[in-house]
């Protein structure tokens, strides 16, 4: 069996986001780097969150990444919509971060043919798809090189290079070849998710590019996003357990998706007379994980080092940011200014510092798919009657705050009492409240009318809940005092 042998300063795994990225940042850099993917381009990767933020795109912007190409004929997000069920809503604006106040939905094969074609015209990297890595070269302790063959071809070749990076996402082929180990798992309770984009879809009354969450509060969640070329991803998320029973009967995964969007009317009626475009797809029990990000030869970035509940939209985001971060760990090793050793623990540094805290709050924030009791429902509203939780709630996704800045008991319980007041106001006028869900175009056509029903009715307990909560809160203050 007669092998090639090439010598390279870094092997990439792996050719999407994080192997793309970071390929292009070693090269711009000056190392000589080998691009390596089983697929060929443009191809959609394995399950994914579309969703970039003007933080990720910022991250492209140092690689000379092109916006036009990699978002192209793709809308421009300027608004997050919540809704739980019909009881409200909430409307936030993303803000200005670094010029940019929009986010996409990305159509994720362009994205990444994109970034691979950007990898590949850069200066020091070799780019080569088709090509599955069967295997690493070993000497002795150490990973010197990678093993495989070109699709449609029974000869080996053998390529070798400094360092091996796997960039080959969840179920990563060098992460099993090395045992890197895992930690901060989190697998209590786990969810699923399914997806497909559609197009033609009814309008929402907000006639604008959109990002719409609507919780069903029986433990499933719910996105619709506008999407590339006049699509929108429709997504539904929930506790493994729940979607488990739907499932019962529901034979293949399009009607088991079909399942789950119909269990939420709201959904199901902006998707009367749509297409669906794409197939089905899905994960189980979705991992939420760190690996061992490097060792003797090898290093890990993207899903492969690190991977959580796609609820919060940060895939892409980790991808990028941990090849920024490994990237430049290791080009100061290369050129003399840190040991190996140094320079790996600054990348699990980096990488741990950026994102264990959105890694908890996405577990804390999978808790919220849970069924809620009318006491939660009701303050979830008054929350998002609240400027300042509205302001933090956009902030968050796109990486410029941390809504426990404002998820104070102060606040909170400030929250319940001005909500509760306000309930008591419009019961009494019939004013109609911000936070109310209005109907969808369809229904109104159907003579649905608006409504602040639910909001009435839950006036005078807004007062019951809020006067303990007020006199608790005074009491503590007046503690503090003394």
């Amino acid at each position: 069996m007669s092998l090639s042998e090439s010598h390279y300063d870094v092997i990439v795994v792996g050719g999407r986001p994080s192997g793309a990225t970071l390929a292009t940042r070693l090269a711009q850099g000056g190392l000589r780097v080998l691009l390596l993917d089983r697929a060929t381009f443009p191809s959609l990767p394995a399950v994914s969150s579309p969703i970039i933020y003007a933080c990720t795109m910022a991250l492209l912007d140092e690689i000379g990444a092109p916006e036009a190409e990699y978002a192209h004929n793709t809308p421009k997000i300027r608004k997050l919509v919540s809704e739980s069920r019909d009881y409200y809503r909430a409307i936030a604006t993303i803000p200005e971060d670094r010029g940019r106040a929009y986010a996409y939905a990305i159509d994720r094969a362009r994205f990444d043919h994109a970034l691979w074609r950007h990898a590949a015209n850069t200066h020091g990297v070799t780019a080569l798809e088709g090509f599955g890595v069967t295997d690493l070269l070993w000497e002795g302790d150490r990973v010197i090189g990678v093993e495989g063959m070109r699709h449609g071809s029974r000869k080996a070749e053998r390529f070798y290079a400094d360092l091996i990076v796997g960039a080959d996402g969840r179920w990563s082929l060098v992460a099993r070849k090395v045992d890197a180990p895992l930690y901060n798992v989190d697998d209590s309770p786990t969810t699923s998710l399914y997806y497909a984009y559609w197009r033609n879809l009814q309008p929402y009354d907000l006639d604008e590019p959109l990002m719409v969450a609507h919780s069903t509060l029986d433990g499933l969640g719910y996105l619709i996003m506008d999407s590339a070329d006049g699509t929108a991803a429709v997504v539904c998320e929930g506790h493994a357990e729940t979607i488990e029973r739907f499932s019962q009967g529901a034979g293949a995964p399009e009607a088991l998706y079909e399942a789950l969007l119909q269990n939420a009317p709201r959904v199901w009626a902006r998707l009367q007379g749509a297409e669906r475009v794409t197939s089905v797809r899905g994960l189980k029990h979705v991992p939420n994980y760190y690996r061992q990000p490097y060792g003797k030869g090898w290093a890990l970035v993207g899903d492969a080092v690190h991977h959580k509940d796609p609820l919060g939209g940060q895939g892409v985001y980790d991808a990028v940011f941990s090849a920024k971060a490994l990237a430049e760990q290791y080009l100061a090793h290369k050129r003399g200014q840190l040991d190996y050793e140094s320079a790996m623990q600054g990348y699990k540094a980096r990488l741990e510092e950026e994102t264990l805290p959105v890694y908890y709050n996405t577990l804390a924030a999978r808790a919220n798919l849970a069924p809620s009791d009318p006491f939660q429902r009701l303050l979830g509203r008054y929350l998002v009657e609240s400027p300042e939780v509205i302001e933090a709630l956009a902030r968050v996704p796109a990486r410029m705050g941390d809504i426990t800045q404002v998820m104070t008991t102060r606040h909170i319980v400030l929250s319940i009492a001005k909500g509760a007041a306000r309930d008591v106001r419009r019961a009494l006028t019939g004013e109609l409240s911000p936070s109310a869900v209005p109907p969808l175009p369809i229904e109104r056509a159907q003579g649905v009318q608006e409504t602040n029903s639910y909001q009435q009715r839950l006036g005078c307990l807004g007062w019951l809940l809020a006067l303990p909560a007020i006199m608790m809160f005074g009491g503590l203050a007046a503690l503090r005092r003394k």
